[in-house]
Formats: C-alpha cells, sequence, structure tokens
C-alpha cells in the first residue's frame, strides 16, 4: 500500500510518499513562493497549484505513477476563505497571522457571558486566529456580502483534489463554528455569522474519502478517483506520529508558531478562556496551548535585525548565545510579533525587549527570543496541566527547535522535565500517512503507536534558580504590559 501524503502548511507546501512495508520513501518540502503570499495572507489557488506540484516533483523524482490513496493535511480551521456560489475564491486567503479581526474580537469580548459560554461549547476563545471572527470582522466591515461559502485552507485544499466541499469534524473543531460536544455546527455561533449551516463545508469523521477529480489527477499525474482521505490538522497528524494518543505524551510543536498537547477522552476546558480544546480521532480530544510567536520570531531576528545574519551560521548563533546564558545577563522578549494566543488571546499585543542596554549583541538578542518563546510556552504550561489534572510523562518536541541543541537543552530546564526529540521533523505528515494505513485497514488504530524516543535532554538542576528568577521577571514584564493596555 502506498500513500502520497499532501500538505499545505502556514508556509510551506510538503509531500511524503508512505509505503505500508518500507516506511517513509521520500519528502520534499517548498516553501511557497512570494507570488503565492507571505504568511499572513494567500492566493488561494496559486498556493493549492504549488502544494500539487510538489507532489507531482515527488511522484516523479521517485518514478512513482500509482498510488494506492492520496490523504491531505493543512493547519486548524485557524484561516479565511470566502468563495462565490462557483466556489471560486472572493479575495485572499486570510491565515491566522492575519490579526486584522482584532477590533470585531476585542469588541465581543466585553461580553464576559458570550466570551465564557462560547468558549465552554466550542473549545474556541473570541480571538483573530478562528474562522468565525475573521468571518464576523469581513461581514461587519461590509466585506463578505458576496460571499455563498465560507471555507479555511484545509477544506479547499480537500476540494480542489475532490471538488467535495467537506470537512472533518476534527479540522473544524479549531474555527470556532463546530459544538465540541455535539460535534454539529454550534446554533449560536451560526446566529452571531449571521449565517446557516448550508454556507459551511460538510461534516465528516478523520477517515472520510471522497475519489481523486480528473483535474486533480492530472495536475499530479495520476490516475482519477484514487480515494483522498480528509484526515485532520498538521497538529493533530503530529499528535499521532508521536504516539500521543496511545499514551500520557505532551508532545510540543515549534514551527512558525508553536502548541502543545494532551490527549484526552472527553473534552476538558477551563473556567475561563485560558486554553483550547479540539477534537481528535478515534473518538479522543486534544487539549492544549497554542503561542503564536515561535520560529516567526527566530525568523524575524535572522533576517530582519540581524541582516540575514550577516554570514552568521546558527552553529555561531547558538554558540555566542550559549555564552550568553552562562553570562545571565541578556535583555527579556516578549514573543508577541504576530499577536497573542495563550495565555491571554490579546490578538492586538505587541513583542517587547526589556532591559536592553549598550552593552548587547546580537547574541544576547537572539538568546532572548529564544527564551521569551518557551517563556511564553511556559505561561501556557502552568496554565494548561492544572485543567488536564496529570502532568506528561514527557515531552515529545518536534520542529525547528530540533535545529538548535542550545534551544532544546533550554527547554528541557525551562520547563523542568525530560523533553525528547522524536527525529520526526515532518512528523504531521508521518501522522497523516498512519490515518491513511487506519483507512486502508492496514492498522486497527493509531492508539497503538508508540512514542518516538529520539535524543534526550534532561533538564539543569544547576540552572533551575537561574531559568526560575527570569522567568518571574518575564511575567512582570508580561502583566505589567498587559495592565498597561
Amino acid at each position: 500500500m502506498l500513500i502520497l501524503v499532501l500538505e499545505a502548511s502556514t508556509a510551506s507546501a510538503k509531500a511524503m510518499l508512505y509505503d505500508a512495508s518500507a516506511g517513509v520513501i521520500g519528502v520534499l518540502p517548498k516553501n511557497y513562493t512570494a507570488e503565492a503570499g507571505d504568511t499572513v495572507t494567500y492566493d488561494a489557488d496559486k498556493l493549492m497549484q504549488e502544494t500539487f506540484q510538489v507532489g507531482r516533483e515527488l511522484l516523479e523524482q521517485k518514478g512513482v505513477t500509482h498510488v494506492d490513496m492520496v490523504a491531505t493535511c493543512s493547519i486548524w480551521s485557524h484561516s479565511l476563505l470566502m468563495l462565490d456560489e462557483s466556489m471560486r475564491p472572493l479575495g485572499r486567503l486570510s491565515t491566522w497571522a492575519d490579526t486584522a479581526a482584532w477590533p470585531t474580537t476585542e469588541k465581543y469580548r466585553v461580553d464576559h457571558g458570550l466570551y465564557v459560554s462560547l468558549y465552554q461549547r466550542t473549545g474556541c476563545p473570541i480571538h483573530a486566529t478562528y474562522t468565525l471572527w475573521k468571518y464576523i470582522h469581513e461581514k461587519e466591515s461590509g466585506f463578505a456580502d458576496q460571499a455563498h461559502y465560507i471555507s479555511s485552507m484545509p477544506e479547499y485544499l480537500f476540494y480542489k483534489l475532490t471538488t467535495e466541499f467537506a470537512v472533518s469534524r476534527s479540522t473544524a473543531s479549531a474555527g470556532g463554528f463546530l459544538n465540541l460536544h455535539s460535534l454539529e455546527w454550534d446554533e449560536e455561533a451560526l446566529r452571531l455569522a449571521g449565517v446557516t449551516a448550508g454556507k459551511l463545508p460538510k461534516l465528516v469523521n478523520s477517515e472520510y474519502t471522497a475519489p481523486l477529480s480528473p483535474q486533480a489527477a492530472q495536475m499530479l499525474g495520476l490516475t482519477a478517483g484514487i480515494p483522498v482521505l480528509i484526515t485532520g490538522a498538521d497538529g493533530c497528524m503530529n499528535h499521532v506520529a508521536a504516539g500521543g494518543f496511545g499514551e500520557n505524551v505532551m508532545t510540543l510543536s515549534i514551527g512558525t508558531s508553536a502548541a502543545m498537547r494532551i490527549a484526552t477522552d472527553k473534552p476538558i476546558l477551563a473556567d475561563f478562556p485560558a486554553t483550547w480544546c479540539y477534537v481528535g480521532v478515534e473518538g479522543m480530544w486534544v487539549a492544549g496551548s497554542a503561542t503564536a510567536g515561535a520560529g516567526n520570531c527566530v525568523d524575524w531576528i535572522g533576517k530582519k535585525i540581524l541582516g540575514g545574519r550577516n554570514g552568521v551560521s546558527l552553529k555561531e548563533l547558538d554558540a555566542g548565545a550559549a555564552k550568553t546564558l552562562v553570562q545571565g545577563d541578556a535583555p527579556l522578549f516578549l514573543p508577541f510579533l504576530v499577536g497573542e494566543r495563550c495565555p491571554g488571546w490579546d490578538d492586538k499585543k505587541s513583542a517587547m525587549f526589556c532591559e536592553l542596554r549598550l552593552n548587547h549583541d546580537i547574541y544576547d538578542l537572539y538568546y532572548a527570543v529564544l527564551e521569551g518563546v518557551l517563556f511564553n510556552l511556559r505561561q501556557s504550561y502552568e496554565i494548561t496541566i492544572p485543567i488536564i489534572g496529570r502532568p506528561p510523562k514527557f515531552i515529545s518536541i518536534s520542529g525547528g527547535i530540533e535545529e538548535s541543541p542550545l534551544w532544546l537543552s533550554m527547554a528541557a530546564s525551562v520547563f523542568g522535565l525530560p523533553v525528547y526529540t522524536n527525529g520526526l521533523m515532518h512528523a504531521s505528515l508521518l501522522g497523516t500517512a498512519y490515518m491513511g494505513l487506519k483507512a486502508l485497514g492496514v492498522i486497527d488504530s493509531v492508539k497503538t503507536i508508540k512514542p518516538q524516543m529520539g535524543a534526550s535532554n534532561l533538564p539543569d538542576l544547576g540552572k533551575r534558580d537561574f531559568f526560575a528568577r527570569r522567568f518571574a521577571k518575564y511575567s512582570r514584564y508580561y502583566a505589567w504590559e498587559t495592565l498597561d493596555r
């Protein structure tokens, strides 16, 4: 059984070929071109074209002309694409990084009762991340009058592959429209948006398939009619690949943004919007926290502040930042370059360097960014664990952080937990392939997948007090900046 996995992620298109017997036989990731967009908004058709092209290139590289299944993956429903009656895009696709809806979300968050009740039903706080609030903002701004259908990136990918407008309940649960308990579209959310369920895609489970359309088959170089699996979002698939649905493991993926997750057997929510809870797979849910600032902050410091690093390699930056850690006097960084998700859900919050002095250099700034991202995640962790009711055995970590030994070691010390890399640089692709095996009947359950235990990073007990003092300072600046607003 051979599966082609296609993923349209936030910043890149990815493809994987997975064989049921041999495992991964090829992976091809490519960043979207500037013509497609800039992470904040995209030309949806160009984005899909580039995703299909990556799949075709991988098939050609491996000399493959037939697969048994195409399996899809994309981001959670953290985007908005409005479509006309012919399913053509009306304007650009707005991703989670587009915080333009903050004036609308700020207005609605004032209603404490609405804020809490929507969160308790949908698992999604009122925030510009979500499809619901992006759409309400567009409608109240007068830009949604021609919208016949409401979509996000995952639904459009599946539509372009199959001509069927559908979404898995897992993916849809992260858009604000789905009731987490009934697993149907939430009536209050529909009323707030002023739409009927007919404007939204058909709700299906994560193992739903539809035939590959002739047009998509031609673009990929495959035969029409091959089953296309809808699966779920990248974060959920990451958790599948890490074995997180079978054991008490926290997964932490640090890509453009970052998210920590624990699987639960029922929806688990805070008394007040702080964490999120989405539908997982096989009758389970995923509870956790997400931050808006992560790899995007590292890219920013490298490209915008250090001018493309001016020939300074990542290894050199790590070495310089390690010396900064020893000196212990770096500035502090609040990593809100694209607003805030957890813990405060303030989509207009901005980033900040604190305690910046004349003697600080590029290595100090780089260190501060690495630490600030981890401190924002530590804030989220301290809110998430009491709600879940149990600490994890360890943290399974993946993403761009694996390229920085310093960042990995800092993570273990900041969280005070063993951190294991799972070696899965494309964990979401692999999780999607596993879901394909389940849908094809090759495996009985993804709960049987065991955690991948790669390189270990243990907390440095000698740094415990140091990071505690630094985190306390960070927390004070965070509280000050929040109150100042």
